[in-house]
């Protein structure tokens, strides 16, 4: 990688002074005075005129994890982390009884495996006809707790427990100064730990007590899962959720926006390998996201993520350039 500097080239005035003999030594005092502050003002000129590029290739730039994106609008949120759980929806759970007790003659289903709704689970015989009767699950699903065998005499207790995995829901802790801003229907973006499993969705409702244990609300947000996600119950995670949100023209990614000489810059492709750290001012500034008002038009190129390796490669080339 190479940093290229682009300078405006100015074309000294040649001034033209008639002096005589005589003050030969003041004219040549007021004339070294006069070079010298025109190359002040040159060098000033010079510095304002440079453009600071970075030369990267496309092989380079790869590499490293540049993610170049189109300057357009969006949004700017103002968002709230909160921390939770993933649990079973309430209707997504159903513990199943035995109806009428008696010993279990035999047991069809086992933990992990996937059954239709009215599938059987296992045959029970009657303490009081002596006649054997199914067990059927009342929802479709993955059997998640066992809790009989053969041989086994059923009581009041439930002797499986049926849970859909595609109907799940992020339990978030609302502590004490946030009450009143989580609210049903805001938008929240969940977050396993892992950081890359994500999922959207809205804020369904918030609890009215508090939970005994952690002292927070609940604020549940409940969502349909794919066969394919990760998300699972129990699974610890993070939620943000939007408190505000306003569209603007020009929006990028915080991170895209770095300092380089006390300026506000972003950088911007100007040619298949070429970046410039073009100055922008900024107006309003989310969590993620901060609006572009100047310095970048719609539709060009810069860097949206790993800005900041492009940056390193500026100040290395100036501490190069320097020497």
């Amino acid at each position: 990688m190479t940093i290229l500097r682009t300078k405006l080239l100015l074309v000294p005035l040649i001034l033209g002074l008639s002096v005589g003999i005589s003050s030969c030594g003041n004219a040549e005092k007021s004339d070294t005075g006069a070079h010298a502050e025109e190359n002040h003002e040159e060098a000033g000129h010079d510095e304002e005129a440079e453009a600071e590029r970075v030369t990267i290739t496309a092989e380079a730039a790869q590499a490293s994890g540049l993610v170049i994106s189109e300057a357009g609008p969006g949004a700017i949120q103002e968002t709230l982390e909160l921390t939770g759980r993933i649990m079973l929806q309430p209707a997504a759970r159903a513990e199943v009884h035995a109806p009428y007790p008696g010993p279990v003659r035999a047991v069809l289903r086992n933990v992990g495996d996937t059954v239709q709704r009215g599938q059987t689970l296992a045959h029970i015989e009657s303490a009081e006809s002596l006649q054997t009767y199914a067990i059927v699950t009342p929802i479709a699903g993955v059997v998640l707790e066992r809790q009989t065998n053969i041989g086994d005499v059923t009581a009041e207790e439930p002797i499986f427990v049926v849970g859909d995995l595609s109907r799940l829901q992020a339990e978030l802790n609302v502590v004490t100064r946030d009450i009143g801003r989580v609210n049903a229907g805001q938008n929240v973006l969940i977050t396993a730990l892992d950081g890359r499993t994500r999922m959207q969705a809205r804020i369904g409702s918030v609890l009215p007590t508090a939970d005994t244990h952690s002292q927070t609300l609940i604020a549940r947000a409940p969502f349909a899962a794919s066969a394919s996600s990760f998300m699972r119950p129990g699974m610890a995670v993070r939620a943000d959720v939007v408190l505000a949100e306003q569209q603007v023209a020009i929006a990028v990614p915080v991170d895209a926006v770095q300092t380089v000489e006390g300026r506000q810059v972003v950088f911007v492709r100007v040619a298949a390998d070429s970046y410039e750290a073009r100055p922008v001012a900024l107006g309003l500034r989310g969590d993620q996201t901060v609006e572009i008002t100047s310095g970048l038009s719609l539709g060009e190129a810069y860097v949206s993520e790993n800005a900041f390796l492009v940056k390193a490669e500026l100040g290395k080339g100036e501490a190069s350039h320097d020497h």
